[in-house]
């Protein structure tokens, strides 16, 4: 995740042989994530070379990338070259919508930002997250009250689920640091993260468990919960993934690797000996005897790089890639070995403009994701501040 902020901040700040430079490098460690590869790209223009920047479209697009490609300043006034204009072309088609999602509720209070989303099978109710440190209870009937919040000793909540058998919400919260840090510093407690669990029906706080190694930083993520209680976390900020076991309040760190930058999605397999995990570099098999990592291989015409809200649904997986160039629900079907990607569909793409889908869950047919609004700073950024809960037709 470092050099991939480095990448950033030379190409910000102009210096553009080192963007090349660093470029090369983060794109190496994730070979098929199309922002890396558009990146790689732009640099290789950046530094007087379209030629060399040809390759590297062309694998994006071909892994499904979509962007105007002219609006790129590198590219902006290159419309007369020829390959050019043919991957701007496609790389454009890329861009229609896909089974568009419906907006199946408008959140009316601005301050809600909402990151987690959850389904309890017995109410019918989904529990949406939010970063402002409360959970929402809404039924399909799109009645929505307050579950839990600051009192609650909630802080930011960001992954959610359900463990129906035990009647219990599993929520991750804390203090998650920034990305990219803003002029007034550091977040207060930034890098204190926990897992808390309340009874669906009471409302009662029953478990929390806490990581507070400061300064060392720690930001859980997501979470996936096994048949037997035990409850798996991604920690984003130190690549790592931790099991608390089930009735104890005790993190073990499952495994760490700085080879698996920024997981977050998190899944496990129908008998739950095998934990999937989505980072910047791809999809990995973990297994949680051994901790061992396995990276999934994945086709050429597609990318399942940087996953957001990874959930089960049967021998699938499904998960959210929110970059700009994706911006899709995605239906990844495993080899029968579990350790490689057979394909990724589109189930969806191209949210309403201004929205960024983060996590979803499965009910019945459907998939329901919460889509906060992008920054203001941001294109598209403009307009309605208000989040949607989303809803798309599973095929």
């Amino acid at each position: 995740m470092g050099i991939a902020l480095e990448t950033r901040a030379a190409r910000l700040a102009g210096d553009n042989a080192r963007w090349l430079e660093l470029a090369r490098e983060v794109q190496t460690r994730a070979p098929e994530h199309v922002d890396l590869l558009i990146s790689l790209a732009r640099a290789h223009a950046a530094n007087g070379s379209v030629e060399d920047s040809l390759p590297w479209l062309e694998q994006a697009v071909a892994r499904g990338a979509g962007f105007d490609l002219f609006a790129f300043p590198e590219f902006k006034d290159r419309a007369d070259h020829d390959r050019l204009r043919m991957l701007a072309s496609r790389a454009a088609a890329n861009q229609a919508p896909v089974s568009p999602a419906e907006v199946f509720m408008t959140i009316d209070d601005a301050g809600i930002r909402p990151e987690g989303i959850t389904f309890d099978e017995r109410s019918r109710r989904l529990f949406i997250g939010s970063l402002n440190g409360e959970i929402w209870a809404v039924g399909l009937d799109r009645k929505m009250t307050r579950f839990a919040g600051a009192d609650h000793g909630l802080r930011e909540v960001l992954g959610m689920k359900v463990d129906g058998r035990r009647r219990l919400l599993w929520a991750v919260t804390g203090v998650f640091p920034d990305l990219f840090p803003g002029p007034e510093g550091p977040k207060q407690d930034e890098g204190l993260t926990g897992v808390v669990a309340f009874h669906l029906d009471s409302g009662e706080r029953l478990r929390e468990c806490w990581l507070d190694e400061r300064p060392v930083l720690h930001g859980f993520n997501d979470l996936a919960l096994a048949a037997n209680g035990d409850v798996y976390v991604s920690d984003s900020r130190a690549g790592a993934i931790w099991r608390l076991p089930g009735g104890e309040c005790r993190l073990d760190k499952l495994l760490e690797d700085s080879r698996m930058g920024f997981p977050n999605g998190i899944a496990l397999s129908a008998d739950d000996s095998r934990l999937y995990v989505a980072h910047i570099e791809g999809l990995s098999a973990v297994d949680v005897g051994t901790g061992r990592r396995t990276q999934l291989a994945v086709p050429a015409n597609t990318t399942v790089n940087s996953m957001d809200g990874l959930v089960r649904e049967g021998a699938d997986l499904i998960g959210i890639q929110s970059t700009p160039y994706l911006a899709r629900v995605v239906r990844i079907r495993l080899s029968d070995d579990g350790l490689a990607v057979r394909e990724a569909t589109t189930v969806s793409s191209r949210p309403p403009p201004g929205v960024n889908q983060t996590t979803g869950t499965v009910v019945g047919m459907n998939y329901y994701s919460v889509a906060g609004t992008i920054d203001p700073l941001q294109p598209g950024g403009e307009g309605d501040r208000r989040a949607r809960i989303l809803r798309t037709e599973l095929r």
